[in-house]
This record gives C-alpha cells, structure tokens and sequence, in this order.
C-alpha cells in the first residue's frame, strides 16, 4: 500500500526496503539518479496536472502543498530566468519545497536541467542533447500554500517579457 502511494507521487524514485541489501553508495550513482542526458524520466512523469497530497485515508494534507508544471512554448532568457527565480526563492523559498525543469535557453542548442529544495539551487546541468523534437520549457513545482496561477503569471510577465 505504501508503495503504490510512493509511485503514485513519483514512479520513478529509488525504493529501498528493509529487506534490501542496502549501500549508501546506490544513493550517490549518477546512473540511477541522473537522468541528465535525457528530457524526461524513465515513465514520462511530468507532473502534469496540478495534484493535491491525501492522507491514506482520502483526505487532503493538512498543509496546502500542491504539484504543478508550467510548459513554456518559446526560448528562455537565461539570465530574466535566473533573476525570477532567486527573487521567488528569495521571498518564498522555505514553500518552495521542489523545482526542477528541462529548459530551453534563447541561444543554447542544449537542454538545461534546473534544480532546486527552497533555497538551494543545484548548478545547473547542460544535458547532451533533446530527445526528441519537441523544445518546450517544463519546471515542475511542489510548493505549500503558494498560488499556483500567481507564480504562472510571475514567471510570464518577468522571465518572458
């Protein structure tokens, strides 16, 4: 049962259990927990519909933590992005509980992965290449209590204007 919950919410996690043989070094091997040259992850979860936690008993979390994707058509400004993001982080960062995105940056042949728990930003990876034709932007979020529609707007007026 706690499995199935676990996939649910991201199907392509590492699972231990207590009756695995368990090394710390698999938590640190780049082969499973990298995905850096390729677009999305093994099952193609995206996160694509903004997706509220439940309890195992149906009832929503207490906290208002939410799951959302923006899917962004045209080329990112690089250095308007970086800014929008540290000024959210900035204000909001202890909601920001996640961000990660493939992006494509204006000038760059190569995807860009982002990303980031609150306040910290991992260095940004520069992925091999697409794989496949299809050059949308997406960056997912988890964040508790933030509007969903506000950051959205944020991001397209400052890092698209």
């Amino acid at each position: 049962m706690l499995v199935d919950r676990l996939r649910r919410i991201n199907p392509d996690a590492l699972l231990f259990s207590s009756e695995d043989t368990f090394d710390a070094a698999d938590l640190l091997n780049s082969e499973s927990t990298t995905r850096g040259s390729l677009l999305q992850s093994a099952s193609g979860f995206f996160c694509e519909e903004p997706a509220s936690l439940v309890t195992a008993e149906g009832v929503a979390h207490q906290a208002e933590i939410a799951s959302f994707v923006m899917i962004v058509d045209e080329a990112i400004d690089w250095t308007a992005f970086g800014v929008w993001l540290t000024m959210l982080l900035n204000r909001h960062g202890e909601r920001v509980l996640r961000v990660k995105g493939i992006l494509n940056i204006s000038g760059e042949e190569r995807p860009v992965a982002v990303h980031g728990v609150q306040h910290l930003v991992h260095t940004p990876i520069h992925m091999d290449a697409w794989q496949t034709a299809d050059r949308r932007s997406r960056i997912v979020f988890i964040v508790d209590g933030l509007d969903l529609e506000l950051l959205k707007r944020s991001f397209t007026a400052f890092a698209l204007a």
